[in-house]
């Protein structure tokens, strides 16, 4: 991450140089590239967000307590809102009372009601003797902390956590949140970890890759990131890959994430670009112009599409044809 946010800031900075002597096509085209390479650093962020729901179906799950209520009830059907406003006038007591607590805390965190989540959690931590109760409310807390991006807090919480109870959730976030201290050492080990345990989860197969390779270990990554291809599912975690692979110059694993992209989602303008423009990277001028003509059918007017086939008209040709 750290070698592509520096590569990211040369070519800003370099781009920042030469900007009154470029023309308005090419002071367009390279504002694109910047906005869209810095997109793909801040996707990342929300495969976080969806390691967070996983604790949704956890919230609960302890070995001597049970809580129902109608409160409960709203909250697995994800209404958060309305879930909050039940259990806050719910009457319970004892250990059924904090796990009602837990419940109301993160709806509280899921609906957005930050400062009513904080309290929550941190009244727990405080009160609880249970430690799946106590656990839980650290988890709650840390991503909360993450979610404001106070991550030195986030990782105090979490380690907290991973105290009372060992779970793969813990191990994740951690590898997160130091992953995005730039502590590559760290994250490369519970990432490792959780793959362990999880070898079917492909975004975090996807940062394990990211750490081996800041950390040095290009053939390691490599191998993190080919198998994560074929787990992968979400639009944005596949093109963040694919944007790696070709920014290094790995075409044919770009391609491979751009077919897996169609496979699962169909025919869009950004993968139908992205293959046309890889195969002809690689100089794949049949597969390139098919590509090209697929995606000038869905839009024939896009000016990203068009400034690519001007870059390629000096060597080939056939592009003033499209």
């Amino acid at each position: 991450m750290n070698e592509w946010l520096s590569s990211w800031q040369t070519i800003f900075k370099e781009t920042e140089k030469k900007w009154a002597l470029m023309s308005q096509e090419e002071q367009k085209e390279q504002l694109h590239y910047l906005e869209e390479t810095a997109g793909t650093l801040l996707d990342t962020w929300t495969e976080m967000d969806e390691k967070i729901n996983d604790l949704r179906e956890e919230v609960g799950r302890t070995d001597s307590i049970s809580f129902h209520s109608k409160g409960t009830w709203f909250y697995e059907l994800e209404m958060f809102e309305r879930a909050s406003l039940e259990l806050e006038n719910e009457k319970t007591n004892g250990d059924k009372d904090l796990l009602r607590r837990l419940y109301l805390g993160f709806a509280f965190l899921f609906s957005m009601q930050v400062a009513k989540a904080k309290e929550t959690f941190l009244y727990l931590i405080q009160v609880s003797v249970h430690p799946q109760i106590k656990h839980f409310a650290y988890m709650g807390l840390g991503c909360l902390q993450t979610q404001e991006e106070r991550i030195q807090d986030a990782i105090v919480s979490f380690e907290a956590a991973k105290q009372l109870t060992l779970t793969t959730d813990v191990v994740y976030n951690l590898g997160v949140c130091y992953f995005y201290e730039e502590a590559f050492h760290l994250a490369e080990k519970y990432f490792m970890t959780y793959c362990e345990e999880e070898p079917e989860d492909g975004e975090a197969l996807f940062f394990l890759g990211c750490c081996q390779w800041e950390n040095i270990k290009k053939e390691d990554a490599w191998a993190s990131w080919t198998t994560s291809i074929n787990l992968l599912k979400s639009t944005e975690a596949l093109l963040s890959l694919a944007y790696v692979c070709e920014w290094h110059g790995y075409h044919y694993l770009a391609i491979h994430c751009y077919k897996r992209i169609q496979e699962i989602h169909g025919d869009t303008i950004p993968t139908l670009h992205g293959l046309a423009w890889n195969f002809a990277l690689i100089d794949d001028k049949e597969n390139a112009l098919k590509f090209f003509r697929d995606v000038l059918r869905l839009d024939p007017g896009n000016s990203d599409i068009r400034q690519s086939l001007q870059w390629l008209g000096a060597t080939w040709p056939e592009v003033h044809e499209l």
